[in-house]
């Protein structure tokens, strides 16, 4: 017997005694995370594209001097900032704690 064939005799050995993926995968956990992560994507998404519309808007808004209209969108745009500088730092201090 080479070496070769040797190594390959230990690799396949090792590969019979290893344990099937689904005892190794947590299955609810990786769903669970795959879940957080589009909720997260698609939340953050919209937010920063209402944070956009609200800043844009307010800004036409002023220049036509409707300031019923600017209010509303300066207001949208603010909670939208807020919402993205809160996942934002929700992000952050999830990651540093683990």
């Amino acid at each position: 017997m080479s070496a070769l064939e040797g190594a390959g005799a230990a690799v396949g050995a090792l590969l019979g005694q290893a344990p099937p993926a689904a005892k190794i995968v947590d299955w609810g956990q990786l769903l669970e995370v795959v879940e957080a992560g589009l909720i997260a994507g698609v939340g953050i998404s919209i937010a920063f594209s209402l944070l956009i519309l609200g800043a844009v808007r307010a800004t036409e808004a002023r220049h036509e001097s409707r300031t019923g209209s600017m209010v509303l969108h300066g207001a949208l745009a603010a909670v939208a900032l807020a919402v993205c500088v809160g996942a934002v730092g929700f992000g952050v201090s999830t990651m540093l704690s683990k």
